[in-house]
């Protein structure tokens, strides 16, 4: 699996697109994977560049999905796959659709304190509501971006916030505002930030945005030098819409000679390329310009070609555009009526492009729907994936309780086993020691062997009501021991006549008659 992950990934590095859905599929056709979502987002990440948006959504879907149950969850993945989903719903239109996958991709962001992430979702969010219409939201997500990227240093991310912050202010009339970023990012260029980002691209931006507020000798000098920067960069299709500017600028000035010049070059350009949009608008200010020159009939002379390439290339809205200028040029020049006509084709063509844009929206409408379903389905399949880990995760903690239950009983059982164990050999050896005491005792009575015989005082006393004196127990030790009176008597020292007097005494302290009878008692009482 490792290798074919590796193949792949050197395939899709490669740009061989084709050829990574292909075997991505065939991977994910044999079920369930460890790299599912990686899996799923390649696939996704191909057909958009083969511009298939809408099996690229679908895809992104996919992984989403993967990559949420996933039980390593892959963060950066998923905040890559949301903001790529995000980003299909914006290239469709549907950007009320983009905007929740922006969202979740900024909040698994910050979650693992992706700085270069968190600014990247909030341009986008950024440019998400500037399409949307709604600039001061689009300015506040921008600001956030740009804050991140100066904390971060990233120069190039810095200067993309700054030119787009310029377009947003100047679009809401600040145009003193959008000055002050076109110029920011200007001072803030760094050299190899890339082509898209170049000093020529900041000084047109700067130069553009003088001339949006009128600060034409200021826009001049600026364009000349995005100009300049252009051509040294051999960036020919930006120095075209650089031409484009400065005649736009000549217009605003005036100076209408230089404005047909600029846009002449332009139109060499374009016509050279092949770009037709670009070659009509270059001939749109030709034909503007001498009007304002007053030569209509060479505007209108432009105008009809232009009207004519628009037509064979169905561009409707340039049409629309074409219209609207000759019925200017031809009200100029005194034709009413074709004026007049043109303003009719203009309004016919309006109501056309309205329902085009009508057939537009429900096109994006069933889009919208269809997508909205994928996503439904998406969400039921990750409900019941969690409603079955949170099953799972309840019954693996009653098995826990019950083993741990289980256990603790056992250790208890343990104890109680050992502790009535010990008891038990408590009590047998406390039986042991008893029966030996009786064995011992028995074998007295039987044989007469007091060897073994040991006689407590104190506990024989304790059973008399006339205790003995230690002479007096002295004397019956040796009684009870077989010695006679006489042998008695040498062991204490005393006399035989005395020896029998402490016998009387004794047996009657006993309450026995002779030595037999003496022996039994003692025997009982220890």
């Amino acid at each position: 699996m490792a290798q074919n992950m590796a193949a792949i990934e050197a395939e899709f590095a490669a740009e061989k697109y084709e050829l990574v859905i292909q075997q991505a599929d065939s991977i994910l056709s044999n079920g369930p994977v460890l790299q599912q979502p990686r899996l799923h987002q390649l696939r996704a990440d191909s057909y958009y560049y083969l511009g298939d948006l809408e099996k690229s959504l679908e895809s992104y879907f996919q992984a989403i999905h993967a990559g949420e149950n996933a039980e390593v969850r892959d963060n950066m993945l998923l905040t890559e796959c949301y903001s790529h989903a995000g980003f299909c719903y914006r290239e469709m239109g549907l950007y009320q659709n983009a905007l929740p996958h922006y969202q979740r991709s900024l909040q698994i962001a910050k979650k693992i304190n992706a700085d270069r992430e968190t600014a990247e979702q909030y341009y986008n969010l950024g440019t998400l509501y500037q399409h949307m219409g709604d600039y001061d939201r689009s300015i506040k997500f921008l600001d956030s971006a740009y804050q991140i990227d100066v904390a971060r240093g990233d120069s190039e991310a810095i200067g993309f916030d700054l030119s787009l912050l310029s377009e947003l202010r100047a679009q809401t009339g600040d145009y003193e505002e959008a000055l002050y970023y076109a110029k920011e990012s200007l001072a803030m260029y760094e050299p190899g930030t890339g082509n898209a980002n170049s000093l020529g691209t900041r000084l047109h931006l700067v130069g553009n945005m003088f001339m949006t507020a009128d600060r034409l000798d200021s826009a001049s000098h600026y364009l000349d030098q995005a100009a300049i920067e252009f051509m040294r960069l051999d960036d020919q299709w930006r120095l075209a819409s650089c031409w484009l500017d400065r005649a736009r600028l000549n217009l605003k000035k005036k100076q209408f000679a230089q404005a047909i010049e600029w846009s002449q070059r332009a139109q060499d350009f374009y016509s050279a390329q092949s770009s037709s949009e670009f070659f009509i608008l270059s001939n749109n200010l030709i034909a503007e310009a001498y009007s304002e020159m007053l030569l209509n009939e060479k505007a209108l002379e432009i105008l009809e070609e232009n009207q004519k390439q628009c037509e064979q290339l169905g561009q409707l809205k340039n049409i629309r555009e074409n219209y609207q200028l000759q019925a200017k040029v031809l009200a100029l020049n005194g034709s009413s009526a074709k004026a007049e006509s043109m303003k009719e084709k203009h309004k016919a063509l309006d109501d056309s492009l309205l329902s085009l844009a009508n057939l537009e929206q429900l096109n994006r409408l069933a889009l919208q729907v269809k997508f909205d379903k994928l996503e439904q389905e998406n969400q039921i399949l990750t409900e019941q994936h969690e409603l079955v880990q949170s099953d799972l995760s309840d019954t693996t903690k009653k098995l826990s309780f019950l083993t741990i239950a289980g256990f603790i009983a056992f250790l208890i059982l343990l104890f109680i086993f050992f502790l009535v164990r010990n008891r038990l050999e408590k009590k047998n050896q406390a039986l042991e020691e008893e029966l030996g005491v009786l064995r011992r005792q028995i074998k007295t009575l039987l044989e007469g062997d007091t060897s073994d015989l040991e006689v407590d005082l104190s506990k024989l006393n304790h059973c008399l009501n006339t205790p003995l004196t230690d002479r007096e127990f002295e004397i019956l030790t040796h009684a009870i021991g077989d010695l006679n009176n006489s042998q008695i008597a040498d062991k204490v020292f005393l006399s035989v006549n005395t020896v029998k007097y402490h016998l009387k005494n004794i047996y009657d302290k006993l309450g026995v008659s002779n030595r037999k009878q003496a022996l039994e008692y003692v025997v009982k009482t220890t």
